[in-house]
């Protein structure tokens, strides 16, 4: 009786140990009413270690087991009891460095302690990988990118659905800070890719509200945002066909300002290609080399894109609301976008031949995106599955930059392409909204600025 009275004093001694640790641990807690996440961690491993664990792994006494035996299994749950008073005292006084490494109020449960240390522990894992990052070889080599800076020298004011708040004088000021910050964070860059609309349709008095303009501001807001370009110690700009230079210039004015310095342009043909590093081709496509704006009425071109819209929209000649009961899937049909002509479809076709003949990797850049999962439905190009069939033949392509839709977007096709649409800088001016892309061996990089965010894009075998 003497030894069985022994061996459970030991054993409620056992219990009550853990079980106080646990409450002046609470005790001390409730009285910063905060707790250091560290610490936590500690007071919860005592509590189950030096409890639960405790008596059931280490005073399990069953019936014919030696006595010898039974004490030292009691012994040993005395002393994870005391661990666990210990820890429950410990993990209490660290709550003064609470501040330092995240807090977790008093009502906080298990749940929302287990999400703070998986934090906690990402976040060490990747300072850990950060040295990992920074060993990595450098990029082959880089380029600046941003799209749609809009600008006019008018007030700020939304789209005209309402959809979206446009900073049009504002969108300068980003395109200044991109054009310093390239010059300080990325003087090495090898070009900058403008990915279409330079300036907004309004400097040309054709459509808005609040317009006084007794002449057209096409050539003044122009050469304002050129002022900003030049400032760039990169002088390698290749520049996109957007719908808004053609609100404002014809294609032999604009290929005179924008295009003259590329090889095989002219007025009728503003798409090219070029080659800024060993192994790399890069395509210019012109988006609106099939469009009502910029053609002349009588040009075939010109009637192929009527065509185009009075077969998939006949909303847009009847008067009525563009979108109004055009099922989403025909929702691009509308005189904003533009289409790829037959001839500049096999100039495609023959360069990307050239590039996997070459073993080159190629880079396609439009002003408008190719694909609606990267942008929407109504911000697509007019033929887009005729083209993707086109480059989905050839295994060279790795990825295609697009702007026109405002809000950006993302998508990886089925055949491993990445499509980036660069968020517009009239809609983004308050933070900025521009970048970087670093071009390596088995993938690119985009390091974004404000509101463009980063992205890194492996490339599939």
């Amino acid at each position: 009786m003497a030894a069985g009275s022994s061996v459970m004093l030991l054993l409620g001694t056992a219990l009550r140990l853990p079980t106080a640790g646990a409450q002046l641990g609470s005790r001390l807690v409730d009285s910063s009413r905060v707790i250091n996440i560290r610490g936590l961690r500690a007071f919860r491993k005592g509590l189950r270690g030096g409890g639960g664990r405790g008596f059931r792994q280490h005073v399990r006494v069953t019936r014919g087991q030696n006595p010898h035996t039974r004490v030292k299994r009691v012994a040993k749950a005395v002393f994870l009891g005391l661990t666990g008073l210990c820890v429950g005292v410990s993990a209490s006084s660290t709550t003064s460095s609470c501040f330092a490494s995240g807090v977790v109020g008093e009502d906080d449960n298990a749940a929302a302690d287990d999400d703070a240390i998986e934090q906690q522990q990402q976040k060490q894992q990747q300072q850990q990988q950060q040295p990992q990052r920074q060993s990595e070889a450098p990029p082959l080599f880089r380029f600046g990118v941003i799209a749609d800076v809009q600008y006019a020298d008018i007030n700020n004011g939304t789209s005209f659905g309402g959809g979206e708040y446009r900073y049009y004088r504002g969108t300068a000021n980003n395109l200044q800070a991109a054009v310093s910050w390239w010059n300080k964070e990325c003087p090495d860059i090898r070009f900058v890719a403008q990915l279409g609309d330079l300036i907004d349709g309004q400097n040309a008095g054709k459509y808005g509200e609040g317009l006084n303009f007794t002449v057209p501001q096409s050539e003044t807001a122009f050469q304002h945002v050129m002022s900003h370009l030049e400032r760039c110690t990169c002088k390698a700009w290749h520049h996109a066909v957007g719908n808004h230079e053609l609100y404002n210039f014809e294609r032999d004015d604009l290929h005179r300002k924008l295009f003259v310095d590329k090889q095989h342009t002219s007025p009728d043909r503003l798409y090219y290609s070029f080659s800024p590093h060993p192994g790399w081709r890069f395509l210019m496509l012109d988006a609106y080399d099939i469009a009502l704006e910029g053609r002349d009425q009588k040009s075939d071109k010109y009637k192929l894109a009527r065509s185009f819209l009075e077969e998939n929209n006949p909303n847009i000649f009847a008067g009525k609301s563009w979108f109004e009961g055009i099922p989403k899937e025909r929702q691009r049909f509308v005189p904003f976008n533009g289409g790829v002509s037959d001839e500049q479809l096999e100039w495609l076709r023959s360069e990307l031949h050239i590039a996997e003949k070459k073993g080159e990797n190629t880079i396609i850049m439009s002003h408008i995106p190719l694909i609606p999962s990267a942008s929407s439905h109504k911000t697509c190009l007019w033929n887009y599955p005729k083209v993707l069939s086109t480059i989905r033949n050839f295994k060279s392509v790795k990825m295609i930059l697009a702007g026109h839709f405002h809000p950006g977007g993302y998508a990886l096709d089925d055949e491993g392409i990445h499509h980036v649409t660069i968020h517009g800088s009239l809609t983004h001016a308050d933070l900025g909204s521009y970048g970087v892309i670093e071009v390596h061996r088995d993938f690119v990089e985009l390091k974004g600025v404000g509101h463009l965010p980063s992205r890194r894009m492996k490339f599939q075998k």
